[in-house]
């Protein structure tokens, strides 16, 4: 449901005649939507103070909402109920639009962007003031991957991010729980996993790749400000409370997640960002990132907690392992020395160095494709044990994915008992040598 049919059978929820299926799929979208559970429970509260309170029978009319069942057709009586609540919720909702303070809620229809709300101009420069930031999020990804990409098939990942500016540097750390941590102390990135892997490379290295934007809300707001601005078929509506400013932005996107590569070329599909503003300080208190693609809409990011301005230091935030429980390694690999070797990894293609590192893994051989699986130096022999004897087959052609410096190639992998499922591998070669080496994926 949008949420302007929400809007539109507001009068219709406080009839007990309603359509169930409607009913429901109302709560539904109040437990995804924000706003609109803001804007049902302001509106109840405005037809409340116009309930003639005397009127017995009145009084004792519910909303649907509530949970209560539906009720069978009633008689002429309840038929005028019905219609005195009606022209009471119609009051209601003029009266909050003009501001006679018997509400505290005003709402905009989702409307073509013609210029960006104020408060976004606020946020953007409140948050670049800020001396640290903090946010808690939920992200449809998997733990031990890369930072490349979202996922809306996989479950949400609890994912930590802090950041903070002095003299000049800005100090960060994202952790997956579970997997992947990054962290960067201005001079230098480096990344590392539960399984005592470890890379450090300079600022430039790029480590968080597309979770980057979330580093800084500012980063985060002007990106949607682009797209709002770029996106003729871009979106807005505004809501407001006594407390919060909620603007839901829907714009089009580009697809970069896995389910979208497998099914062949990556598309374009509507995305959906709910941001909700604190009115007194006009910062970013919380956020909600949906993606819609063939009617499926499925919420693939949201904030649990955003703070600002936080005691933090630099050492709580660039503690790392120390090499007796991580294998450092520095992001570009070696250099090959032998000329023959080297021509031939930089003259495959994507689909044939997965075939290669696959059968070097499932042969327990992992020497075999150590080039190309340097990343996974300390990972190798738990690698290998846990391949040992499975079978990789029909390797897909190399699919590139928006803004990430690599591709994805997908196989079928065949256990010992038999059993099979559909994978993929990461691989980038944007190295000194030019030869693909292994992102993500294992």
């Amino acid at each position: 449901m949008k949420c302007e049919d929400f809007k539109k059978y507001m009068a219709d929820l406080c009839d007990k005649q309603i359509d169930p299926a409607i009913a429901e799929a109302c709560r539904q979208h109040m437990k995804e939507c924000a706003s609109c559970r803001a804007y049902y429970e302001d509106f109840m509260q405005t037809v409340d103070l116009l309930t003639p309170k005397h009127s017995p029978e009145f009084g004792k009319q519910k909303p649907v909402i509530t949970l209560q069942p539906s009720q069978p057709q009633g008689a002429p009586q309840q038929k005028l109920i019905r219609r005195i609540l009606q022209v009471a919720a119609a009051i209601a909702i003029f009266l909050a639009g003009v501001g006679t303070g018997l509400s505290n809620l005003f709402s905009t229809q989702a409307e073509a962007v013609t210029a960006i709300p104020l408060v976004f101009e606020q946020s953007i420069q409140k948050s670049r003031d800020a001396e640290s930031f903090s946010m808690s999020i939920y992200a449809r990804t998997t733990p031990k991957e890369n930072f490349a990409y979202i996922n809306p098939e996989s479950g949400f990942t609890h994912i930590s991010i802090k950041s903070m500016r002095q003299e000049a540097k800005t100090f960060w750390r994202i952790e997956k729980e579970g997997g992947r941590t990054i962290m960067s102390d201005g001079e230098k990135q480096y990344m590392w996993d539960t399984n005592g892997s470890g890379v450090y490379g300079t600022p430039d290295a790029n480590f968080a790749e597309g979770f980057a934007t979330l580093l800084h809300p500012e980063t985060l707001l002007e990106r949607q400000k682009r797209a709002l601005l770029d996106d003729k078929g871009a979106r807005m509506e505004t809501t407001e409370t006594d407390s919060t400013i909620t603007i839901v932005t829907h714009t089009q996107i580009y697809g970069s997640d896995i389910a979208t590569l497998m099914e062949g070329e990556e598309t374009s599909y509507r995305c959906t960002t709910e941001n909700v503003f604190s009115k007194e300080d006009k910062m970013l208190k919380s956020i909600q990132i949906w993606w819609e693609r063939n009617g499926q809409k499925t919420l693939v990011l949201k904030s649990e907690r955003i703070d600002y301005n936080l005691h933090l230091t630099p050492t709580q935030l660039i503690q790392r392992p120390d090499t007796t429980q991580v294998t450092w390694l520095p992001a570009h690999a070696p250099e090959i020395q032998a000329p023959v070797r080297l021509k031939k990894l930089k003259n495959e293609t994507a689909p044939e160095a997965a075939q290669r590192v696959l059968k070097a893994l499932t042969c327990g051989k992992p020497q075999m494709a150590g080039e190309a699986l340097y990343y996974y130096t300390a990972s190798l022999p738990t690698l290998s044990e846990d391949l040992k004897g499975c079978k990789a087959s029909d390797f897909s052609e190399a699919k590139e994915k928006k803004g990430y410096n690599g591709v994805i190639v997908f196989y079928k992998l065949t256990h010992p008992d038999g059993s099979s499922a559909i994978r993929h591998i990461a691989l980038r070669r944007d190295n000194p040598q030019g030869i693909w080496m292994v992102d993500g994926g294992l």
